[in-house]
Protein backbone atom coordinates (compact mmCIF):
# COMPACT_ATOMS: atom_id res chain seq x y z
CA UNK A 1 0.00 0.00 0.00
CA UNK A 2 1.43 3.57 -0.88
CA UNK A 3 1.03 6.04 1.94
CA UNK A 4 -0.60 9.34 1.63
CA UNK A 5 1.25 12.19 0.58
CA UNK A 6 1.51 15.03 3.02
CA UNK A 7 3.16 18.63 3.00
CA UNK A 8 4.66 19.96 5.86
CA UNK A 9 6.12 23.34 7.16
CA UNK A 10 10.02 23.46 6.17
CA UNK A 11 11.76 24.73 9.21
CA UNK A 12 14.90 26.92 8.63
CA UNK A 13 15.98 26.36 12.18
CA UNK A 14 15.31 22.30 12.34
CA UNK A 15 16.45 20.86 15.98
CA UNK A 16 17.90 17.58 13.89
CA UNK A 17 21.30 16.59 15.05
CA UNK A 18 21.90 13.55 12.77
CA UNK A 19 20.19 11.99 9.83
CA UNK A 20 20.90 9.11 7.93
CA UNK A 21 19.01 7.17 5.18
CA UNK A 22 20.46 3.23 5.15
CA UNK A 23 19.89 0.44 2.88
CA UNK A 24 20.85 -3.12 4.34
CA UNK A 25 21.72 -5.53 1.04
CA UNK A 26 22.74 -9.35 0.28
CA UNK A 27 25.91 -9.32 -1.56
CA UNK A 28 27.08 -12.59 -3.16
CA UNK A 29 28.31 -14.85 -0.37
CA UNK A 30 32.05 -14.94 -1.80
CA UNK A 31 32.17 -10.64 -1.57
CA UNK A 32 35.29 -9.62 -0.03
CA UNK A 33 36.47 -6.76 1.79
CA UNK A 34 39.39 -6.62 -0.12
CA UNK A 35 36.36 -5.59 -3.14
CA UNK A 36 34.79 -2.93 -0.67
CA UNK A 37 38.25 -0.89 -0.48
CA UNK A 38 38.22 -0.27 -4.14
CA UNK A 39 34.87 2.23 -3.26
CA UNK A 40 37.71 4.40 -1.60
CA UNK A 41 39.43 5.53 -4.65
CA UNK A 42 41.36 8.69 -5.41
CA UNK A 43 37.87 10.58 -5.83
CA UNK A 44 36.55 9.22 -2.41
CA UNK A 45 39.85 10.39 -0.78
CA UNK A 46 39.24 13.78 -2.17
CA UNK A 47 35.85 14.02 -0.76
CA UNK A 48 36.30 11.94 2.35
CA UNK A 49 39.64 12.56 3.30
CA UNK A 50 39.60 10.68 6.77
CA UNK A 51 38.83 6.68 6.72
CA UNK A 52 38.58 3.77 8.83
CA UNK A 53 37.99 -0.10 8.72
CA UNK A 54 35.27 -1.00 10.42
CA UNK A 55 35.75 -3.99 12.77
CA UNK A 56 33.03 -6.62 13.52
CA UNK A 57 33.38 -8.76 16.65
CA UNK A 58 31.27 -11.70 17.63
CA UNK A 59 30.62 -13.88 20.67
CA UNK A 60 29.08 -17.10 21.49
CA UNK A 61 27.51 -17.80 25.74
CA UNK A 62 27.43 -21.51 26.30
CA UNK A 63 24.94 -21.89 28.97
CA UNK A 64 24.85 -25.23 30.65
CA UNK A 65 23.35 -26.91 33.90
CA UNK A 66 25.45 -26.26 37.06
CA UNK A 67 28.51 -24.76 34.86
CA UNK A 68 29.40 -21.34 35.02
CA UNK A 69 28.45 -19.48 31.68
CA UNK A 70 31.56 -20.04 29.06
CA UNK A 71 31.47 -17.14 26.59
CA UNK A 72 34.15 -17.26 23.37
CA UNK A 73 34.46 -13.79 21.47
CA UNK A 74 36.10 -14.59 18.64
CA UNK A 75 38.81 -11.87 17.47
CA UNK A 76 37.65 -8.76 15.72
CA UNK A 77 37.73 -8.78 11.74
CA UNK A 78 36.74 -5.81 9.42
CA UNK A 79 33.42 -5.10 7.34
CA UNK A 80 33.54 -2.38 5.91
CA UNK A 81 35.14 1.15 5.92
CA UNK A 82 33.92 4.49 7.63
CA UNK A 83 35.00 7.57 5.67
CA UNK A 84 34.22 10.79 6.72
CA UNK A 85 34.38 14.78 5.80
CA UNK A 86 34.61 17.08 8.58
CA UNK A 87 34.07 20.00 5.97
CA UNK A 88 30.73 18.70 4.92
CA UNK A 89 29.86 16.96 8.42
CA UNK A 90 29.27 13.72 6.58
CA UNK A 91 30.08 9.89 7.44
CA UNK A 92 29.85 7.08 4.82
CA UNK A 93 29.47 3.49 6.23
CA UNK A 94 30.27 1.08 3.25
CA UNK A 95 29.57 -2.36 4.97
CA UNK A 96 29.24 -5.87 3.41
CA UNK A 97 25.51 -6.11 4.79
CA UNK A 98 24.94 -2.69 3.69
CA UNK A 99 25.03 1.26 3.03
CA UNK A 100 24.69 3.96 5.03
CA UNK A 101 25.30 7.74 4.67
CA UNK A 102 25.12 9.94 7.97
CA UNK A 103 24.70 13.92 7.83
CA UNK A 104 25.25 15.81 10.87
CA UNK A 105 24.76 19.56 11.68
CA UNK A 106 24.25 21.61 9.95
CA UNK A 107 21.59 19.62 8.34
CA UNK A 108 20.24 21.19 4.98
CA UNK A 109 17.35 19.55 3.32
CA UNK A 110 15.97 15.95 2.29
CA UNK A 111 16.56 16.51 -1.09
CA UNK A 112 20.21 17.21 -0.23
CA UNK A 113 20.50 14.25 1.50
CA UNK A 114 19.01 12.29 -0.82
CA UNK A 115 21.12 13.71 -3.76
CA UNK A 116 24.31 13.09 -2.15
CA UNK A 117 22.95 9.17 -0.89
CA UNK A 118 22.02 8.14 -4.65
CA UNK A 119 25.21 9.18 -6.00
CA UNK A 120 27.71 7.38 -3.29
CA UNK A 121 24.68 4.12 -3.55
CA UNK A 122 25.72 3.84 -7.02
CA UNK A 123 29.39 3.61 -6.67
CA UNK A 124 28.89 0.91 -4.27
CA UNK A 125 26.46 -0.45 -6.43
CA UNK A 126 29.72 -0.89 -8.64
CA UNK A 127 32.26 -2.13 -6.48
CA UNK A 128 29.72 -4.57 -3.81
CA UNK A 129 27.47 -5.65 -6.94
CA UNK A 130 24.74 -6.65 -4.39
CA UNK A 131 22.08 -9.07 -5.30
CA UNK A 132 18.76 -7.35 -3.46
CA UNK A 133 18.00 -4.74 -0.99
CA UNK A 134 16.40 -6.16 2.27
CA UNK A 135 15.69 -3.29 4.32
CA UNK A 136 15.72 0.33 3.86
CA UNK A 137 15.69 3.76 6.65
CA UNK A 138 15.96 6.73 7.11
CA UNK A 139 16.54 8.33 10.69
CA UNK A 140 16.11 11.50 12.21
CA UNK A 141 17.85 12.38 15.65
CA UNK A 142 16.79 15.76 16.77
CA UNK A 143 17.23 17.95 19.89
CA UNK A 144 14.76 19.72 21.60
CA UNK A 145 15.39 22.29 24.21
CA UNK A 146 12.52 23.38 26.68
CA UNK A 147 12.19 25.46 29.44
CA UNK A 148 13.04 23.90 33.07
CA UNK A 149 9.77 24.27 35.44
CA UNK A 150 7.66 23.40 32.76
CA UNK A 151 5.52 20.35 32.06
CA UNK A 152 7.28 18.75 28.78
CA UNK A 153 4.02 17.52 28.11
CA UNK A 154 3.15 21.44 27.29
CA UNK A 155 5.81 21.14 24.06
CA UNK A 156 5.77 17.24 23.55
CA UNK A 157 2.64 15.12 23.05
CA UNK A 158 3.87 11.48 22.22
CA UNK A 159 5.30 11.47 26.00
CA UNK A 160 5.02 9.05 28.97
CA UNK A 161 1.84 8.84 30.80
CA UNK A 162 1.72 8.37 34.67
CA UNK A 163 -1.31 6.97 36.28
CA UNK A 164 -3.53 9.48 38.09
CA UNK A 165 -2.26 9.29 42.37
CA UNK A 166 1.02 9.47 41.55
CA UNK A 167 3.86 12.34 41.47
CA UNK A 168 3.62 13.76 38.32
CA UNK A 169 7.37 15.27 38.63
CA UNK A 170 9.29 13.24 35.73
CA UNK A 171 12.77 14.99 35.94
CA UNK A 172 14.34 12.22 33.81
CA UNK A 173 12.97 9.93 30.96
CA UNK A 174 13.28 7.54 28.44
CA UNK A 175 10.73 5.90 26.25
CA UNK A 176 10.58 3.48 23.40
CA UNK A 177 7.81 2.69 21.05
CA UNK A 178 7.85 0.75 17.19
CA UNK A 179 4.39 2.44 15.56
CA UNK A 180 3.74 0.12 12.48
CA UNK A 181 1.99 1.76 9.40
CA UNK A 182 -0.89 -0.11 7.35
CA UNK A 183 1.47 1.16 4.12
CA UNK A 184 4.36 -1.47 5.92
CA UNK A 185 6.35 1.46 7.02
CA UNK A 186 7.45 0.99 10.94
CA UNK A 187 8.98 3.75 13.23
CA UNK A 188 11.30 3.13 16.08
CA UNK A 189 10.73 6.21 18.05
CA UNK A 190 12.81 6.67 21.45
CA UNK A 191 11.94 9.83 23.56
CA UNK A 192 15.20 10.34 26.49
CA UNK A 193 15.84 13.51 28.74
CA UNK A 194 19.23 14.89 28.94
CA UNK A 195 19.36 15.79 32.81
CA UNK A 196 20.30 19.16 32.78
CA UNK A 197 23.06 20.97 35.06
CA UNK A 198 21.14 22.81 38.27
CA UNK A 199 21.75 26.02 36.68
CA UNK A 200 20.40 24.92 33.50
CA UNK A 201 18.16 27.74 31.62
CA UNK A 202 17.27 24.73 29.24
CA UNK A 203 16.03 20.44 29.64
CA UNK A 204 16.99 18.88 26.52
CA UNK A 205 14.88 16.23 25.34
CA UNK A 206 16.48 13.33 22.43
CA UNK A 207 13.23 12.53 19.86
CA UNK A 208 14.48 9.76 17.45
CA UNK A 209 12.69 9.09 14.92
CA UNK A 210 14.11 5.95 12.96
CA UNK A 211 11.36 5.03 10.35
CA UNK A 212 12.33 1.71 8.24
CA UNK A 213 10.49 -0.88 5.67
CA UNK A 214 11.73 -4.48 5.05
CA UNK A 215 11.78 -4.75 1.52
CA UNK A 216 12.74 -7.74 -1.11
CA UNK A 217 13.92 -5.58 -4.62
CA UNK A 218 16.29 -6.17 -7.01
CA UNK A 219 19.55 -3.36 -6.59
CA UNK A 220 18.30 -2.91 -9.73
CA UNK A 221 15.03 -1.25 -8.97
CA UNK A 222 16.32 1.94 -7.50
CA UNK A 223 13.61 4.51 -8.79
CA UNK A 224 10.84 1.80 -6.61
CA UNK A 225 14.07 2.11 -3.55
CA UNK A 226 13.90 6.21 -3.35
CA UNK A 227 10.01 6.61 -3.82
CA UNK A 228 10.21 4.12 -0.66
CA UNK A 229 12.23 6.17 1.47
CA UNK A 230 10.75 9.37 -0.20
CA UNK A 231 7.36 7.39 2.15
CA UNK A 232 9.62 6.68 4.99
CA UNK A 233 10.57 10.51 5.19
CA UNK A 234 7.20 11.34 5.00
CA UNK A 235 6.14 8.83 7.60
CA UNK A 236 8.98 10.41 9.81
CA UNK A 237 7.42 13.71 9.26
CA UNK A 238 4.15 12.83 10.55
CA UNK A 239 5.00 11.31 13.67
CA UNK A 240 7.38 14.13 13.99
CA UNK A 241 4.87 17.30 13.44
CA UNK A 242 2.26 15.59 15.33
CA UNK A 243 4.13 15.03 18.30
CA UNK A 244 5.12 18.63 18.57
CA UNK A 245 3.07 21.82 20.16
CA UNK A 246 2.33 24.42 17.42
CA UNK A 247 4.09 26.52 20.52
CA UNK A 248 7.51 24.49 20.36
CA UNK A 249 7.34 24.49 16.75
CA UNK A 250 7.19 28.15 15.95
CA UNK A 251 10.58 28.15 17.66
CA UNK A 252 11.97 25.98 15.31
CA UNK A 253 10.85 28.68 11.94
Amino acid sequence: MIRERHEYETLSKAPITEALIDIHVQLAPDTTIEELRAFYDAEMKAQFPKMDERMLSTGQIKLTLAQPPEMKVAAPRPDGLLMKSEEDAILVQVRLDGFTVNKFQPYLTWEDLKGRTQKLWRKYCQVAHPVKVTRIAVRYTNRIELQPGRDFKDFILTVPEIAPGIPQSLPEFGMRLVIPDESGCMAIVTLSSMHPNSNAEIFPVIFDIDAFRFVDLAATEEDEMWSLLDELRDYKNLIFFKSINPELLEKYK
